[in-house]
């Protein structure tokens, strides 16, 4: 049995200048029976790097969220098995999501950095695996 039940859905929705939808899909849930669920509210980021702390070695599901008015996040992680790089700059109210429905030997990040444009910078995490 898993410790943490950690299930994903997204909805996606366009429309037309008359407000006539023109997409209207669901997608998911996309479930995972892992370890560690863990959901961060209101870290708060400034120019310098922070490492956040992960809650298990291999990270499946991520989702990081800019919750700042005005500033940016950069968003910077390892995936399994290879090199650090920049996945992301979110504007205000941006969001980025990794969701792995099953561990291998590539899936998930082992590091997360995060970067504010300024000090200040508040973030919205989930964490799971």
């Amino acid at each position: 049995m898993s410790n943490s039940q950690n299930n994903l859905t997204l909805s996606l929705v366009q429309q037309d200048v008359s407000a006539v939808s023109v997409l209207n899909r669901t997608i998911g849930p996309i479930q995972y029976a892992g370890l560690v669920g863990q959901h961060i509210e209101g870290l708060v980021v400034g120019a310098a790097p922070v490492a956040v702390t992960l809650p298990t070695t291999n990270v499946l599901q991520v989702v990081v969220k800019n919750t700042h008015a005005t500033l940016k996040l950069t968003v910077t992680w390892t995936p399994q098995g290879g090199a650090s790089a920049i996945v992301a700059v979110l504007e205000p109210g941006g969001i980025v999501v990794l969701w792995n429905p099953a561990t291998s030997a590539t899936a998930g990040i082992t590091a997360l950095t995060l970067t504010g444009s300024g000090a200040g910078v508040t973030v919205e995490l989930f964490l799971g695996g």
